[in-house]
């Protein structure tokens, strides 16, 4: 493994005795030296629910779970699958959504997740993914004939939009750890998608889909070709497809219309579209100036002295803040003249005033070309020649907030009689000439040029200031005389106040995202003669290349130098490297004023401010697998199978980060956005794997078969050296119609790239603990209780040592000022602040044991009613330990200021992580790396009932069949730590959890039990069916860990979707249906239940959005309709 940041190469071996234990599997028959294999997919699709099942056919067929053929369709691992019926039953083309209707799968990333603008090494704006057991899309395996697909980013995950759907003919799921059988990342299980083998012919297929409400549309056009090449000693498979969703507004749909209209939920803006005005906080209004402004206020209530001040169409003054005087809280919009319902506006139940975003997307719009081909031609009756390859383009879009300039990103503005001597920004030289050749280094000091006309009434800048004694800030920077006497008010006068901007005009901020993803197969396949051996030795190169322009991005630097020029910028113009010849102009018309609105604002200044940027993230895989499988040997009870192979798989990395917001090395240039370095490194591992099939007893009383399954699988990483899984599996058939298997595997996933990779990226994150060395901090974190500087909440006795310590930290000069008994900002509770991100060279890989057991009924009798009846249940029981994932802020903290980590309260390498500003004592930035500190642990049922009946064969009098298919699952629990060493494990089962901050890279919504039930009945060509899925009533995800929340959860929820198809002739055929049959609407999400009107929390003060796109739908009603051709 490689790595600018100097990765240490030497790994110590690690080698169990399990290892040695088990090394007689790779070892097995004399064969295994050839190293040389069969693919691991199946040959032909299992029976779909409804059909009767083909006669048996001498050919052995390999399942999903293992890569030993067998001569049935029976699996040691509980097994879903999937026929491509499921995506044609559906108005929603995307793989994603359909497989996510499945109890099985939890959302990951969908088409919902469109205001992501942030991309980095492991972010991939537009991607889609698919997650097991909720474990996590990295944590299960996405396989394409049963070989990896290419991977999107640095986590190593599968972007479902780049896999061929028109050539898929089935998915089969294996849920629970298969790392011996596939290595790496196969902790929560497998999802392969088979694709269409053996087609001769043309299929044209064509589908459509719209909802009366408008927006979201999406079409598919797609053609297979297939040909028999030299009379059949071999075939080709041409596939091509196009799709298009388009755009869809939250707008668009009544269920968020009504949400923007309810005063209860918040909008969801996170800033008003409003320039307004500040003073610093240590110089505010004068109390009775800012009481003058506002007389409507309450009787008793004073106006906070350092509000905002925002401005009405006839420059009067409004404000929207609040005050709490003795207890009882007031709302205060006064004075606010402008509209709301044309302005997306409204008043909420706190009584302040927010706005909603009209044009924020609910689902992403998305454009994909991809092309498929496989091919194989016979070179000798024992081997092959096999290819295939796949090419994706999918381009996508995402939309956020306006960019806004405030806070720390609003611009100080000199008020005070000293001298103009140019912007503190820009190199004055170059802007303000005294005459044609020479600049004046003092612009704003007329005595060397008293006759300056841009400085002059009627000048360039449209100021008057006069000949003699120059122009000072206050005259270069005019203000209302209403904010004059409110900045005359203040204790300093002259101290300068903040201009701050929400920059609505300039567009809001978005990306546009395209990827590009291709992978290439290319290898032989054979038997042995004389044996029933098979092989094959196949090699593949893949890569993605992710390009995401950011858009809609202000250049702070660029911004504030014009807004710092005369008049705020009016009537700017720059030439930049001194006006050289290679310098580049920009320019400025109406300046930048904050007391003009900013559909003023010209579009040059849009276009000298803005700072559109690129990010690249190019990843590559390379393969080189060798697989044999058969018989050894005959045993009483059947033939010994096995499977032994190797792999070489390389993972590589380059992630370019755009110069003008490059961590380290740009401040200032772009704003709402978060500076990242670029990111570069690869890993490789060597594998040998081994599987035994060994059949202990068949054809005896009570034992029509009694199999046993092994497997071992030895991985050597250059990141954590040796690592070794294996599995014991068992099947037992008493009966020939009812069979139990069951089984313990472990599982393994070594850290992927971006957790070894990532380079500076910044971000902010959350601490529930707070501020430790805040003397007023008052949180209590799970098992630590308060562990700050506050001697009144820290029952543990260490306060004093705590500030000891964040007084070295700070240096006398921060403490002075942070400690400074005055000091009235102390941070009380629960804060954001800035996080560094990086890569860790020291991690481990995770470890999870995974077993089942269970039971299938099929084939009870031949009786017409139970014919067709088949019945799996399955007891699953997943542990991850030692898991990957971010650190968080908190637990940063706590290895620095806890006496369980750093019991002698010294300056540690945690606190070493924790930068504090030298001046004032803030903590500023803490660098977070990734960890093996987390821990899951989830058990549950799957059930699963197939059924179907010919009412002609049950006697009954009418036409057709009827058949069912019915996927249950039922969560025991699911329990998450992110420090399995110091927090205890939390129980999310029955809740929307977990929430990020413990989910350890798990994804949310933990029902206690999901349901996904088809019902169908076929007479003649036409078949028409019925889907149903239902989710239970569902906790809070504060309800994990308090169980006196009274944030609600959400309702019991059923879908109903109807779907048609009918063969019109044998070669033609179409389909339709209505998705979202009823009409349902999403249920509201995560609210107060005891809210009061009027007090100071809002009912959703969680979020802005009301509803989970992502676990109901937000869509409405959808009609489809869709036509197959094939010849």
């Amino acid at each position: 493994m490689r790595s600018r940041r100097g990765f240490p190469e030497g790994k110590t071996m690690r080698i169990s005795e399990k290892t040695r234990l088990c090394r007689a599997l790779l070892l097995a028959g004399s064969a295994c030296s050839a190293a040389i294999t069969m693919p691991a997919f199946a040959q032909d699709a299992a029976p779909a629910a409804g059909e009767e099942a083909a006669p048996q056919q001498q050919q052995s067929i390999i399942v999903t779970g293992s890569r030993i053929a067998r001569p049935d369709y029976n699996a040691t691992s509980p097994i879903v699958s999937v026929d491509s019926e499921l995506i044609e039953q559906s108005s929603a083309v995307n793989l994603e959504a359909n497989l996510n209707k499945l109890p099985q799968f939890s959302p990951a990333l969908t088409q919902f997740d469109a205001a992501e603008i942030q991309p980095n090494a492991n972010v991939t704006p537009g991607a889609s993914t698919i997650s097991l057991r909720q474990l996590g899309a990295n944590r299960n395996l996405v396989l394409l004939d049963g070989r990896r697909a290419t991977p999107i980013n640095g986590t190593g995950v599968i972007d479902i939009n780049t896999i061929p759907s028109a050539a898929i003919q089935r998915v089969e799921i294996i849920t629970g750890g298969a790392s011996s059988t596939y290595g790496a990342d196969a902790v929560g299980g497998v999802v392969n998608f088979i694709l269409k083998d053996d087609f001769t012919g043309i299929d044209f297929d064509a589908q459509s889909s719209f909802s009366p409400q408008g927006g979201g549309a999406e079409y598919r056009v797609s053609t297979l070709l297939g040909a028999a090449l030299d009379d059949g000693r071999g075939g080709i498979i041409l596939g091509m497809e196009y799709y298009k969703r388009e755009q869809l507004l939250r707008s668009d749909r009544e269920s968020y219309r009504r949400a923007a209209a309810d005063p209860f939920v918040r909008g969801d803006e996170f800033f008003l579209s409003e320039n307004y005005v500040s003073t610093p906080g240590t110089n505010p209004f004068g109390q009775n100036a800012i009481n003058s402004f506002f007389p409507g206020r309450p009787a008793g209530v004073n106006i906070p002295r350092t509000a905002s001040i925002y401005f009405n169409d006839d420059g009067t003054n409004w404000i929207n803040t609040s005050a709490t005087v003795n207890g009882v809280y007031h709302p205060l919009l006064l004075n606010y003249q402008g509209g709301f319902a044309d302005e997306n506006r409204k008043i909420i139940d706190n009584g302040l005033l927010e706005q909603n975003n009209p044009d924020r997307i609910l689902s992403a719009p998305q454009d994909r070309y991809s092309f498929f081909a496989k091919g194989d031609y016979e070179l000798t009756s024992w081997a092959k020649f096999v290819g295939q390859a796949y090419f994706a383009r999918t381009q996508t879009r995402s939309l956020s907030f306006n960019t806004v300039l405030l806070g720390s990103t609003g611009t100080p503005i000199p008020y005070d009689d000293n001298i103009y001597v140019g912007s503190p920004y820009i190199n004055g030289v170059a802007n303000f000439k005294s005459s044609s050749v020479l600049p004046d280094s003092t612009p704003g000091d007329l005595s060397d040029n008293p006759t300056n006309p841009d400085f002059m009434a009627g000048g360039r800048f449209g100021l008057n200031c006069g000949p003699i004694g120059g122009c000072t800030n206050k005259q270069v920077f005019p203000v209302p005389a209403n904010i004059a006497a409110l900045l005359d008010s203040r204790a300093d006068p002259n101290g300068p106040w903040n201009a701050n901007f929400s920059l609505d005009a300039f567009g809001r901020r978005g990306t546009e995202n395209f990827t590009n993803t291709f992978q290439m197969q290319l290898g032989f396949e054979g038997s042995i003669p004389g044996t029933d051996l098979t092989w094959d030795l196949v090699g593949s190169h893949g890569e993605t290349v992710a390009k995401t322009n950011l858009v809609g991005l202000i250049s702070l630097e660029r911004f504030r130098a014009i807004l710092t020029s005369p008049n705020y910028g009016a009537n700017f113009f720059a030439l930049g490297n001194n006006g050289q010849r290679y310098g580049a102009s920009a320019s400025c018309d109406t300046g930048l004023s904050p007391f003009i609105l900013n559909s003023a604002f010209s579009a040059d200044c849009d276009t000298a401010t803005s700072a559109d940027l690129q990010f690249e993230n190019k990843i590559g895989q390379q393969v080189l697998e060798a697989n044999l499988q058969g018989s050894l040997f005959e045993l009483p009870a059947g033939k010994l199978r096995f499977a032994v192979g190797g792999q070489y798989r390389r993972n590589s990395i380059e992630f370019t980060s755009d110069s003008s917001a490059f961590e380290g090395s740009s401040f200032l240039e772009t704003t709402t956005t978060f500076p990242q370095a670029s990111s570069i490194g690869s890993t490789s591992v060597r594998e040998l794997y081994g599987e035994l099939l060994v059949p202990v007893l068949s054809d005896l009383p009570f034992a029509k078969e009694l199999n046993l399954e092994l497997g071992y699988r030895l991985s050597d990483y250059d990141s954590v050296g040796s690592i070794g899984t294996y599995k014991i599996n068992g099947e037992w058939a008493p009966t020939d119609w009812l069979r139990f298997r069951g089984g313990y595997q472990t599982a393994s996933r070594a850290p992927n790239l971006g957790e070894l990779f990532t380079a500076r990226t910044n971000t902010l994150l959350n601490t529930g603990d707070g501020d430790p060395c805040s003397r007023l901090n008052n949180t209590s974190p799970q098992r630590y209780g308060n562990y700050s500087a506050n001697p009144d909440l820290n029952t543990n006795g260490t306060a004093a040592r705590v500030e000891a310590l964040c007084r070295q930290m700070m240096g006398a000069e921060g403490a002075a000022l942070y400690y400074d008994p005055a000091r009235t900002d102390y941070l009380l509770g629960s804060q954001l602040f800035t996080a560094l991100q990086l890569g860790a060279d020291g991690l481990r890989e995770e470890n999870a044991t995974t077993y089942t057991i269970g039971g299938v009924i099929s084939g009870l009798s031949d009786n017409p009613w139970l014919r067709r009846l088949r019945l799996s249940v399955d007891y699953y029981n997943i542990k991850l330990e030692d898991g990957i994932s971010l650190q968080g802020i908190d637990s940063v903290l706590r290895q620095c200021f806890t006496e369980e980590f750093n019991p002698n309260f010294e300056l540690n390498a945690a606190c070493g992580r924790i930068e504090r500003d030298e001046v004032n004592g803030n903590m500023q930035t803490v660098e977070i790396r990734f960890s093996n500190q987390g821990a899951i642990q989830t058990a549950g049922f799957d059930v699963q009932l197939d059924w179907g009946l010919n009412f002609e064969d049950a006697g009954i009098g009418l036409p057709g069949a009827i058949s069912t298919n019915i996927n249950f699952n039922y969560l025991d629990s699911f329990k998450t730590t992110p420090d399995q060493i110091a927090v205890p494990l939390t129980d999310y089962a029955g809740t929307l959890g977990p929430d990020s901050a413990n989910a350890v890279g798990a994804n949310p919504g933990a029902y206690r039990w999901k349901l996904f039930a088809r019902l169908n009945y076929s007479v003649g060509p036409a078949n028409i069916g019925l889907q149903w899925q239902h989710k239970p009533s569902v906790k809070s995800v504060q309800s994990a860990t308090d169980t006196a929340t009274t944030v609600a959860g959400a309702p019991a929820y059923s879908l109903f979707n109807l779907n048609f198809r009918y063969d019109v002739m044998e070669n033609v055929a179409i389909r339709g249906g209505i998705d979202n049959l009823f009409d349902v609407s999403p249920p509201y999400v995560g609210f107060f239940t005891d809210d009061v009107t009027g007090d100071a929390r809002t009912r959703f003060n969680q979020a802005a959005n009301p509803y989970l796109p992502s676990q109901y739908d937000v869509l409405g009603r959808r009609f489809y309709l869709g036509v197959n051709f094939k010849l």
